[in-house]
């Protein structure tokens, strides 16, 4: 992600919107890999549900879609990502460590 800040910053237009992700990933995925990573079950969680962990507008965020596509980004900058996508990380021991240090 710091190479497209920097194409950004070097070749950017001005005002220019560039997302950083390489593929389209529903949280509902990211939940399931999740939980199946830690030998849980997933489950989905009503908008009440929602708004007591991220508050209101974090459960509208994470609601929406999580469609995002980095086309500006490739054809304005060049910029390619380097990661298929988040699903390819969960479970890293980097990861987990920084999950045990946060509970």
């Amino acid at each position: 992600m710091t190479r497209l800040f920097t194409l950004a910053l070097e070749a950017g237009r001005a005002g220019g919107l560039y997302h950083a992700v390489a593929g389209e990933v529903p949280n509902r995925w990211i939940a399931e890999r999740v939980a199946s990573d830690l030998g849980c079950d997933a489950r989905s969680i009503t908008p009440q549900e929602a708004a007591l962990v991220w508050g209101e507008f974090g459960a509208l965020v994470m609601a929406a879609s999580s469609r995002l596509r980095a086309v500006r980004a490739q054809q304005e900058l060049g910029w390619r990502p380097e990661h298929t996508d988040m699903l390819t990380t969960i479970g890293e021991a980097r990861l987990r460590k920084l999950a045990a240090h946060s509970t």
